[in-house]
């Protein structure tokens, strides 16, 4: 009876009663009104845009994958074929590769600019430690999945590559040997090591990945968008307290912030997320994409020789990000106290990037205002740079 009923209505009415059940059962119209209007800072748009950005060319790196996955093959007889095949036979296999490969860079100078971003304006701070956290955590998976992506193809820059970061871990004492050893699957690289690899880079990054955006993005959502201090620094000579009491009550969710002082609850303007902050937000990911598709076409991706564990003439080359740990490499062999200094070093480095926001707890958000975190940052920067630039030098002879 209801379904001949239903069968019975206009084909408009069953279209507007289709549509309402479906918002009944779901609120889908509800909660994408709500998130399209909410309230975004007006000041520093396209310093934002590099968050949405960043989550635009992950999704376009787990598209471009899943098409490689059509072919490729994770065997040491087959990885090489598989990817030549792409190369020499199919008429768009290399230009997916070049997608894959431009991507992830542009993927890891977008993440480190977001991140620069993040720091330089203090937006790790109350009530935003997690979210920092977090972004960081976010920040070294897809390094593992660039480094993990770079050992795959199974040619000779891959299998070097995979000889040297399954090494890494040699250094370590007590436990050095055991992680090497678990992550070759044996004493040498072999086929269980790209087994391994495979799965790290295809099922466990990716997991990990996604479980750390979902957090990321609802972290995001609980407490706002907190930038630069331009958006909450009030007008001189205006009643202050005044001026903050009239933006808190005027604010939209998820403003005022929760937890933190009057003066950053809630930012000076705040303009609609649609379709303001959404405009610039579509133009950068548009923008990157189609730089991807360019680079993509023109330069491709390289494929050397098939693995030659035998070989004595060949200089492995690391890739560009790889750089400053490879010279790392370099200097390290030559002591074992110089090697365990270095890796102190970086853990340490790593540890302090993760857990700056409970490092940093003075209420200053000025760069100019924190010299004692900037100053250090200055000097990691300028540590991995000169490595870099020594790491150049050697390969190159520049």
């Amino acid at each position: 009876m209801i379904v001949t009923r239903w069968l019975t209505r206009p084909f408009t009415g069953r279209l507007r009663a289709g549509r309402e059940w479906f918002e009944d059962r779901t609120g889908a119209t509800e909660l994408l009104h709500k998130g399209l209007y909410e309230a975004v800072p007006k000041k520093g748009g396209w310093a934002y845009a590099l968050g949405s950005a960043t989550l635009a060319l992950i999704l376009f790196q787990l598209f471009s994958g899943i098409f490689l996955l059509l072919d490729y093959v994770p065997s040491v007889n087959e990885a090489f074929t598989s990817l030549d095949y792409l190369r020499t036979d199919d008429p768009f296999g290399a230009w997916v590769r070049g997608l894959h490969l431009w991507g992830s860079y542009t993927l890891i100078f977008v993440i480190g600019l977001h991140m620069l971003r993040t720091f330089l304006s203090a937006s790790y701070k109350r009530p935003r430690e997690l979210n920092w956290v977090s972004g960081a955590i976010l920040f070294f998976l897809v390094m593992g999945l660039a480094i993990t992506g770079a050992m795959l193809p199974w040619d000779q820059a891959a299998y070097w590559t995979t000889v040297v970061v399954t090494n890494i871990p040699h250094y370590l004492p007590v436990i050095g040997d055991g992680i090497r050893k678990l992550l070759r699957g044996g004493d040498f690289v072999g086929p269980i090591t790209l087994t391994r690899t495979f799965a790290i880079h295809v099922w466990v990054l990716p997991f990990l990945l996604f479980s750390f955006i979902g957090a990321h993005l609802y972290l995001l959502r609980r407490h706002g968008e907190f930038g630069a201090w331009i958006n909450y620094d009030t007008d001189p000579g205006e009643d202050e307290e005044k001026q903050i009491g009239e933006r808190i009550r005027n604010a939209e969710p998820p403003y005022p912030a929760k937890r933190i002082g009057r003066r950053y609850a809630a930012p000076r303007e705040t303009v609609p997320f649609f379709p303001n902050q959404l405009f610039k937000d579509v133009v950068l990911s548009t923008v990157l994409v189609a730089v991807i598709f360019i680079m993509g076409l023109i330069s491709g991706a390289p494929l050397d020789e098939p693995a030659n564990p035998a070989t004595l003439t060949y200089v492995p080359t690391p890739e560009w990000f790889f750089l400053p740990l490879d010279q790392f490499l370099v200097v390290a062999p030559s002591n074992p106290l110089i090697a365990i200094a270095v890796f102190g070093v970086v853990g340490i480095g790593a540890a302090l990037m993760v857990f700056l926001p409970f490092i940093d707890r003075s209420p200053e958000r000025r760069p100019l205002r924190r010299p004692e975190v900037i100053i250090p940052a200055l000097f990691m920067a300028f540590t991995v740079i000169f490595f870099a630039v020594l790491g150049i030098n050697r390969l190159y002879n520049l």
